[in-house]
């Protein structure tokens, strides 16, 4: 690449405002772009004298690709220099791309354009209130090219239907299935807040099909009692929608919470208890749960950071609640088994133990190493058995 502007550099300039949206928004509302002036980058003095033959190709080849010979694209401003040995020289200072029609044969978007032209329409045709949204959004308008018709099939239905709860499977919409408004959550959001009256729209919550009116699917718990003499009809694993499982009350003193399903699957038999697993993160959706406030409640995780996380969430409304499985003595034992943890926490957490959150620092800190993780699966069964075992 040339050491000074050429035709390459001034077309990577008209692709920079093509890409941040200042020449699509031209499209659609005059904003004063045109005519567009790049100051270029020229030779100085020593160069002229030192590359005299570089200088002048590089003249040529300006003057060679502009819209005086070319018929579009740019027109160069030029100043006339005075130098003791090469004498009077007119350098190009700026490059002036006067219209858009000009940047768009340059960076060869003429299709796009017409393409984000007729979009604007069909969109503003139907919904006028979206006027400032296309304005500010044309490299949108653009992306969804072959959604329109049926986004705005969406976004009509909503607007027919407030607060319809249904599910998203049962939205009769012609030409339009629930995959096409699955997979477009987040366009069909970001236009629905614009479309819809505000009494139409849930401003508390973060769920799509919750803010705009659908049934969510339920959130289920899934449960394995860990004492046969209390399997229920001969089930052992129970799974349930959330609602429900806060009006089951099992008559078990004890509950175990461990995230890896494999762990659910696998815990060891204990007298009147039971295991609920394969959470993660969405622990917190026991917290309305109020049952298990009068159980003895055990957590166990990861040992990474992660891991402590999930048990201060639990802790925020268990605060009883009691670790297993996750010391210092259980880590430092099993170092062969230790693995990565791709993006560590490095936050502060409140409701730890001392003994927990010295260990979650140790972590913090790389004390035996980079992002240290013993992930609960890999301990052996038989040292799980014995932690069990010594807890009764």
């Amino acid at each position: 690449m040339s050491k000074w502007s050429d035709s390459t550099w001034i077309k990577e300039q008209l692709q920079r405002k093509w890409e941040n949206g200042h020449i699509p928004r031209e499209l659609l509302c005059h904003t004063g772009l045109f005519p567009l002036t790049f100051p270029l980058k020229k030779p100085n003095s020593a160069e002229i004298s030192n590359s005299f033959a570089d200088v002048y190709e590089w003249v040529r080849a300006l003057r060679d690709t502009s819209r005086i010979n070319r018929g579009y694209g740019y027109d160069l401003v030029e100043k006339e220099v005075v130098h003791r040995q090469s004498g009077r020289n007119s350098l190009p200072t700026h490059a002036v791309i006067p219209t858009i029609d000009d940047a768009l044969q340059l960076i060869k978007k003429n299709r796009d354009a017409d393409i984000i032209r007729k979009g604007a329409h069909l969109i503003l045709s139907e919904l006028t209130i979206l006027s400032e949204w296309v304005q500010k959004h044309p490299l949108k308008v653009l992306q969804y090219n072959d959604d329109w018709s049926s986004i705005l099939s969406v976004l009509r239905w909503f607007y027919e239907h407030p607060n319809s709860g249904l599910y998203m499977r049962q939205m009769d919409i012609p030409g339009v299935d629930t995959k096409f408004v699955e997979n477009r959550k987040r366009i069909i959001s970001e236009l629905l807040d614009r479309v819809l009256p505000e009494t139409y729209i849930n401003q508390v919550t973060t769920s799509f099909e919750l803010r705009y009116g659908l049934c969510e699917k339920p959130k289920r718990i899934r449960m394995r009692f860990l004492d046969p003499e209390m399997f229920l009809y001969g089930l052992e694993d129970i799974t349930a929608p959330i609602e429900q499982m806060t009006l089951f009350c099992p008559e078990v003193s004890t509950v175990f919470i461990t995230e890896n399903e494999i762990n659910g699957l696998s815990f060891p038999n204990v007298k009147d208890s039971i295991v609920i697993f394969g959470l993660g993160y969405a622990v917190d959706s026991l917290n309305t749960i109020s049952w298990l406030k009068v159980k003895d409640v055990y957590y166990w995780g990861d040992i990474d950071t992660h891991g402590f996380v999930i048990l201060d969430q639990v802790r925020k409304f268990l605060p009883h609640t009691k670790s297993i499985l996750m010391n210092e003595d259980i880590l430092l034992n099993y170092r062969d088994l230790w693995v990565m943890e791709e993006k560590p926490f490095l936050g502060n957490l409140s409701c730890l133990t001392e003994a927990e959150r010295r260990l979650f620092y140790l972590l913090q800190d790389n004390s035996w190493g980079e992002n240290v993780r013993l992930e609960q699966e890999r301990i052996p069964f038989g040292r799980i058995q014995d932690e069990i075992k010594a807890l009764f």
